[in-house]
């Protein structure tokens, strides 16, 4: 099994990969292990509580929390651990983290599948709607409850925001694969 954390973020045509870790209507959250290359149970979200859409992170970045950037993948269908899912960005929920004391920033950013059909970037919409934007934020808030966790929302950001974040978090991760290196 490939070191999921170290593919390639982007694809030659642009689009982001997403590894998803925890597929759409799982009610556990599952997190990708590196050093034991497998997916493993981390804990069960609270009851009555599933994910609305495939969960994952996005390989070769590296954000402040000090792990990879968590991505969410909007779409109807569900996939399964490991899968890396091409990605067309949306937006980022900016969300602030509070674990064991220690507040970092850990933006959640939301995605669509890269359509091989779709003729125009306006065919994305481009946005995540107001109403979806809110079920994203109540889904997170719903998902930490019963943890050591807390988090705050601080807005959304557009794609093209979202983007430069992207590519700060890829230049973080190549510069500690660099400093590991010597």
């Amino acid at each position: 099994m490939a070191n999921y954390l170290t593919l390639p973020t982007t694809t030659s045509k642009g689009r982001i990969r997403v590894v998803v870790e925890t597929p759409r209507g799982a009610e556990a959250k599952l997190t990708y292990k590196p050093k034991k290359k497998l997916f493993e149970y981390t804990r069960p979200l609270p009851a009555g509580l599933a994910y609305p859409y495939d969960w994952g992170f996005l390989p070769s970045t590296l954000g402040d929390d000090g792990d990879a950037l968590d991505g969410l993948v909007i779409h109807e269908a569900a996939s399964a651990p490991g899968v890396v899912i091409k990605c067309d960005l949306l937006a980022a929920l900016r969300v602030m983290q509070t674990e064991n004391g220690e507040t970092v920033r850990n933006d959640r950013y939301v995605f669509c599948p890269h359509k091989q059909d779709a003729h125009s970037e306006s065919l994305l919409g481009e946005n995540v709607p107001d109403r979806l934007r809110s079920q994203i934020e109540q889904f997170f808030l719903a998902s930490v409850s019963g943890t050591d966790k807390q988090i705050e929302f601080e807005g959304w950001h557009d794609s093209s925001q979202a983007l430069r974040n992207i590519h700060r978090a890829m230049r973080t991760f190549k510069r500690k694969q660099r400093a590991a290196a010597l």
